[in-house]
């Protein structure tokens, strides 16, 4: 969800629209006020009580995002303890599945790994080669 604050024009109205249910369970719980804590016995409670709530309600994208939150609870309540994504893990599966294409047809892994710190270390050979660039 995004920062009320950023959200343009159009997306407020349509939030507004959204929010003038009888129930309102389209109203974020001030505003991210749920994932800015760090209990994780607190976010959980908060989280499915949200949940309960929105599926009682009409709203379907609404109930859509809720199911969601429920199959990925444990996730979130890990990421309000940590507040580490796997990003850099992703990074790192990029780097590997490039130094595998560029390692195309090798197939000993101590090639693939000289390949693998080649690209990993960014080195400047234009130190040693003047010529390369």
């Amino acid at each position: 969800m995004k920062d009320y604050r950023r959200l343009g024009e159009a997306a407020r109205r349509e939030l507004e629209v959204l929010g003038e249910d009888d129930n309102n369970c389209a109203r974020p719980a001030g505003r991210g006020e749920i994932l800015q804590r760090r209990q994780v016995n607190v976010v959980r409670g908060m989280l499915l009580q949200w949940c309960t709530n929105v599926m009682r309600s009409k709203v379907e994208p609404m109930k859509a995002v809720a199911r969601m939150i429920r199959r990925h609870l444990e996730g979130i309540v890990a990421w309000t303890r940590s507040r580490l994504t796997n990003g850099f893990l992703e990074a790192l599966n990029g780097l590997f599945q490039a130094a595998k294409r560029r390692a195309r047809g090798y197939k000993k892994l101590s090639t693939i790994r000289t390949v693998i710190f080649l690209i990993a270390g960014k080195l400047d050979f234009n130190q040693l080669n003047p010529h390369l660039a």
